[in-house]
């Protein structure tokens, strides 16, 4: 190993245990180079940039496309909801009550993704803009029913009416193409749907 040092720092190397092992590796042609996800978490690790795009793990960068999806879908839908009067909470709120018409405040929000703390004050504006009411629930006096009111009903219409008009962010897929989307994110939406002890969009919306 002595002479093996020696020839590293011949070979103008640096006198660090890190930098001597991975010339160590580059020298030895029967061991495989890193995969560029080590490589980037070691420089990560280091302080420096992650790495290049394909370096970076499939499940993050899926997190990333889908994250990034997720705001352009927002910038197009923002001006339907603009118009509508409500906010993106507000729509998937009133929406979940369509299918879930006798959902207690906690079932409601878990089934919305929406945190208690946030979505209890998000439930109150709207129950004072007339959009949902509350009705008590008979077997427990401690919690109530939230149900959509008519209000709420024409706010959700007029909603579906300028979502109707937002370009089609799945415009550049052929047919087939979204089909397979749609499949992997009923998957997907399956898998976390059970983690989290809800339904997923299918099985709500086949309750109405």
């Amino acid at each position: 190993m002595e002479t093996i040092w020696q020839q590293y720092l011949a070979a103008g190397g640096q006198p660090d245990a890190t930098a001597f092992g991975v010339w160590l590796i580059q020298q030895s042609p029967a061991v495989v180079a890193p995969a560029p996800m080590k490589a980037s978490r070691a420089a990560a690790q280091a302080g420096g940039q992650p790495g290049s795009y394909e370096g970076i793990e499939k499940h993050i960068r899926a997190a990333i496309l889908v994250g990034r999806l997720e705001r352009f879908l927002h910038q197009l839908t923002k001006p339907s909801m603009k118009s509508a009067g409500m906010s993106e909470d507000e729509f998937v709120v009133l929406v979940t009550l369509l299918y879930l018409p006798r959902a207690t405040k906690t079932q409601l929000l878990r089934q919305c993704l929406i945190e208690i703390p946030t979505g209890s004050e998000l439930l109150k504006r709207m129950k004072n803009a007339g959009l949902i009411s509350e009705t008590q629930n008979p077997d427990d006096g401690r919690s109530a029913f939230i149900q959509i009111t008519a209000h709420g009903r024409q706010h959700l219409l007029c909603a579906f009416e300028g979502l109707m008009q937002v370009e089609d962010a799945l415009a550049v897929l052929t047919e087939h193409e979204k089909d397979d989307l749609l499949q992997l994110l009923e998957r997907l939406d399956l898998h976390h749907s059970r983690r989290h002890e809800i339904k997923q969009v299918r099985e709500l919306m086949q309750t109405a």
